[in-house]
């Protein structure tokens, strides 16, 4: 009777580049035979990767970890990953007995070693590269290009526990795009801390606009889409090679986090309200269609009224199509944290809503132009009463809203045509586009 194999079960939290490295973490058990179970009381190990990015994060991981140590069952172990560990490992190994391992980001190359001093009678195989797991549903995936970043923005802890700016070698890149296009993926997202950095490490200059295209050709079938392009590092390469690349969808992910010089300066950001709008102008002239999303922190030390005011005044002008917007708080280790001049909390949160009121405004006017227009759209999900979820190339998934078509559509997973009819909220609403 041939051996059972050992089960793990996965808790995954965080961002899309911490589902990538647990990605490749579910590979690396698999390599030492162990299988995947939806049941935490059936595994014999309990991986939690854990996100350390912001307060909320932190305390979600930490009570995920008690949750993994009460429901493991008799003898199985516990092993922790993730940003969380990386920044408070002394820490958390004195409050957290429980756990087995704690892995660290060093651990990940060696992986199938780390799980077999636990379980030393485990086999070990070898995965070819078109063998990595995907933990995605399978019409779309992650292609993580980098990681670390080398900017120095002062509220970020990033830099402090992922490192710097490390490239992946581009042929490694393209055949995981080439193995994705191969499995039916239809969007592969390209995601890192810092996107166009990419090749300054590796080759001694960027090489973003070379990759996109490489990756664009290796999966031509598929949508190709940038996560976290930087308005200073935005160069004329990298819009043209997504203007002349049909397959790359015309969006933008720009974390502008302000509007105001002053507050863009005491935030390390390295750009100024005048060079983000003329490359907002340049990539709007190339890719009139484009839709660009960006994000904003309000609260910042040392933002004064006027400085809100003059973020107020540029989310007015500029037409973005999503925008997120942050209160700001502190980071252990960053030298925000230890900036004068703290915002009041209140003054901080009554910022904050009179943001998101005016943007909200401004978003359902934004979505107006989208109204009788034939889009392609990727059906993610059918929702209850008939109702599909689906995504336009604008529409980025966990980050934007929705397109919602109710109607029986092509199957989950496949591109369709559809005709907008409306807005419900901050999604859309269509219906099929009957050949």
């Amino acid at each position: 009777m041939p051996p059972r194999h050992r089960t793990a079960a996965l808790i995954s939290l965080g961002c899309s580049k911490n589902l990538a490295d647990s990605e490749d973490l579910v590979t690396a058990l698999r390599s030492v035979d162990f299988r995947l179970t939806d049941t935490l009381g059936d595994a014999d190990l309990v991986l939690v990767n854990t996100c350390g990015f912001i307060e909320g994060a932190k305390q979600e991981s930490i009570d995920h970890i008690f949750k993994a140590a009460d429901g493991r069952k008799p003898g199985a172990k516990l092993f922790v990953a993730g940003c969380l560990t990386e920044r408070y490992l002394a820490e958390l190994k004195d409050d957290i007995p429980e756990v087995d391992q704690w892995v660290t980001f060093k651990d990940y190359d060696r992986f199938p070693a780390v799980v077999r001093e636990h379980f030393p009678d485990t086999p070990a195989h070898r995965l070819r590269h078109d063998q990595r797991s995907q933990l995605t549903p399978p019409h779309f995936a992650f292609l993580k290009i980098a990681e670390g970043c080398d900017n120095t923005c002062n509220f970020c802890a990033i830099p402090l526990f992922r490192g710097k700016h490390r490239s992946r070698p581009q042929e490694e890149l393209v055949a995981q795009a080439r193995t994705l296009g191969a499995r039916g993926v239809k969007e592969i997202n390209m995601i890192s801390q810092h996107l166009d950095y990419y090749g300054q490490d590796l080759y001694g200059e960027r090489r973003l606009p070379a990759l996109v295209r490489a990756v664009a050709a290796a999966a031509p079938e598929a949508w190709i889409r940038l996560h976290y392009c930087y308005p200073n590092d935005f160069s004329d390469e990298l819009i043209q090679a997504m203007a002349e690349t049909a397959n790359v969808v015309k969006y933008v992910d720009m974390p502008i986090q302000h509007a105001s010089n002053r507050t863009l300066a005491a935030m390390g950001r390295r750009t100024t309200r005048e060079q983000i709008e003329e490359r907002l102008a340049r990539i709007r002239a190339a890719m009139p269609e484009v839709v660009v999303r960006t994000t904003f922190i309000v609260g910042f030390p040392g933002e004064r009224d006027e400085d809100f005011d003059e973020l107020m005044a540029f989310a007015r002008a500029q037409p973005f199509d999503s925008v997120g917007c942050f209160q700001y708080s502190d980071e252990d280790g960053t030298t925000a944290e230890r900036m004068p001049r703290k915002v009041d909390a209140a003054v901080i949160k009554a910022r904050h809503h009179a943001f998101m009121v005016q943007q909200r405004k401004l978003h359902k006017q934004r979505q107006k132009r989208w109204v009788g227009r034939e889009l392609d759209v990727l059906v993610d999900a059918q929702r209850d009463f008939g109702e599909y979820a689906c995504r336009h190339y604008g529409q980025a998934s966990e980050v934007d809203a929705a397109t919602l078509v109710r109607s029986d559509l092509a199957a989950i997973g496949a591109f369709t045509r559809v005709r907008v009819t409306g807005v419900k909220g901050y999604d859309l609403v269509a219906e099929p586009v009957r050949s």
